[in-house]
């Protein structure tokens, strides 16, 4: 873990900077410590271990392995649509060298080899073994990355932190959809835009199991429409609409620019 990264995180089970301990990280006042695992930090307490998130973090440890292939394969086959995806959306993100991006439910990370050499990468995931994945495919092709366990529903990095925010796929796995997304506003940067890619398959039960938004999940046409509602309301520009020739659509939203006082 660089130095620049212990700078960024924060706790965000209390709202307070970090300090390195040996092979640990601190909460500066609370003392609650969270291990650095294998370079990792892994930030993830039991807040962030029930319910779906702990359905998912199995499912995903136990299939990592095979995780890239089975992906490809459905690809080939046209069973998925992701490699599409990296290529029509996550390749023309206005993203520059130089910039601090986060993905959020990096996986293995395989939408960082569509983003320009360059950029300051760090990616989230619940899944240790999804991560390790990602830092070895990463290693060997050269390219720069930084990697953090944690719920997506409590993003362990400061406000306003990272120029680009985005996330693609597994949304309705998370057990707090809203607060996720609530989250990666409050990292991005004033005046950023927020993407989110997400099956579109996934997004009426992802409505269905939330009271205050399944009316809106009647059908995948509504519901992509819905989506939108999981949008924090002092965001701007909230739009959500399927990728053509995909199973996937976009939400997306921008975070407002500072104004003088």
């Amino acid at each position: 873990m660089r130095p620049e990264t212990l700078n960024l995180l924060c706790n965000p089970y209390k709202g307070e900077p970090f300090i390195q301990v040996g092979e640990t990280i601190q909460g500066v006042a609370s003392k609650q410590t969270f291990s650095i695992r294998e370079g990792i930090p892994v930030i993830l307490a039991e807040e962030g271990l029930t319910g779906r998130n702990r359905q998912s973090k199995l499912i995903h440890d136990f299939f990592a392995f095979s995780y890239d292939a089975v992906v490809s394969l459905g690809d080939r086959i046209r069973l998925n649509s992701e490699h599409l995806v990296r290529q029509e959306y996550i390749a023309k993100l206005p993203i520059q060298p130089g910039e601090k991006v986060l993905e959020t439910a990096a996986g293995t990370a395989s939408n960082l080899f569509y983003l320009p050499e360059g950029v300051d990468y760090y990616g989230l995931d619940i899944s240790f073994p999804m991560l390790k994945r990602a830092r070895r495919k990463a290693q060997k092709a050269g390219r720069q990355i930084e990697l953090i366990q944690a719920d997506c529903a409590y993003i362990p990095f400061r406000d306003e932190a990272f120029e680009h925010v985005f996330h693609m796929g597994g949304l309705q796995f998370f057990q707090d959809p809203f607060k996720a997304v609530s989250e990666m506003a409050r990292v991005a940067k004033p005046g950023s835009t927020i993407h989110i890619l997400d099956e579109v398959s996934g997004a009426v039960p992802m409505l269905a199991r939330m009271p205050a938004h399944k009316k809106y999940a009647t059908d995948a046409e509504s519901a992509v429409e819905g989506v939108k509602r999981l949008v924090p309301f002092s965001m701007q520009a909230a739009e959500s609409k399927i990728i053509p020739n995909t199973d996937f659509y976009a939400l997306t939203f921008t975070k407002p620019s500072l104004t003088a006082s």
